[in-house]
């Protein structure tokens, strides 16, 4: 499987190779394909919940800056990294 690289211009949503449901405002998520179990705090269950339609990267970023006290640069390093791990998990895809 080639590596694809998240960039602020890429598109991604929801893999269909995952069940997620949320407890207590937090999202716990299952990969099919790994049988892994995975939690996501308040700010990535938002994303998580946003990524149930394909969503632009910077769309994501802009959103997460206007909810959460984060700068511009802090918030497109971790939204990134985070979305890359999602990746790497089978989690999400990129359109």
């Amino acid at each position: 499987m080639q590596a694809t690289r998240i960039t602020p211009d890429s598109t991604v949503c929801q893999s269909r190779n995952q069940v997620s449901t949320e407890i207590d405002g937090e999202t716990v998520l299952l990969s099919i394909d790994k049988g892994n179990y995975y939690g996501m705090n308040k700010v990535l269950t938002a994303i998580w919940t946003w990524l149930e339609q394909p969503m632009k990267v910077s769309d994501i970023c802009r959103k997460v800056t206007e909810i959460y006290e984060v700068s511009d640069e802090v918030c497109e390093k971790d939204v990134l990294k985070a979305l890359g791990d999602l990746l790497n998990e089978g989690l999400i895809v990129v359109q």
